[in-house]
């Protein structure tokens, strides 16, 4: 009889998540992986299979949990002023220096490994489509401009989030990226 996981998959993923995101793939033996998720080296390995799985599976969830905020605003009233509030949440929190994990993980592995550049990309895209449904939606209430069209400007708005995530890496603050945000929604409404 197979013995049932002893740990939450969704929890563990998170926890591993923040271990490649503050220290990177490279640099994370899989003893500190293992022990930053709260789980033995063995189930890691019984889990998931190996370190570059669990990666994968760990951006994923990531890109899941950051498109999940973004989905929820479709549901709000005043699509731009949710917007804005995400976007100035993003600039003002740097996720303890460490930018976007997504981001960070093609800035490690470039194009040097075409599975890993895969879920970054699919990671993106996900972005992209929640953003391109939050602004079909803001349409659809009047809030949102109706000549604005949705997937295009959905790619502005994530390198916009991509880019305020880097910066504020780097160290710009709040204030120095407010401008930034007020310029990713300028086009949205009137």
């Amino acid at each position: 009889m197979a013995r049932q996981l002893e740990f939450d998959r969704s929890e563990v993923l998170a926890r591993a998540a923040d271990a490649f995101w503050q220290d990177g793939y490279e640099s994370m033996p899989v003893l500190d992986l293992a022990e930053a998720m709260g789980v033995a080296k063995s189930s890691l390995y019984n889990t998931f299979g190996s370190k570059k799985t669990l990666l994968l599976e760990s951006l994923d969830h990531y890109a899941d949990s950051q498109r999940s905020k973004v989905v929820a605003l479709t549901r709000s009233e005043n699509v731009v002023t949710r917007l804005r509030q995400l976007l100035l949440e993003v600039a003002a929190d740097n996720n303890a220096g460490r930018g976007c994990f997504l981001v960070n993980t093609a800035a490690e592995f470039g194009s040097r490994d075409a599975q890993v550049r895969q879920h970054v990309k699919a990671g993106f895209d996900g972005m992209q489509d929640a953003f391109a449904a939050l602004i079909r939606a803001g349409q659809a209430s009047g809030d949102i401009l109706p000549g604005v069209e949705p997937q295009q400007y959905a790619v502005i708005l994530v390198t916009g989030v991509a880019g305020l995530r880097v910066l504020a890496k780097g160290g710009l603050s709040e204030v120095d990226l407010l401008p930034v945000v007020e310029n990713l929604l300028a086009g949205l409404s009137a």
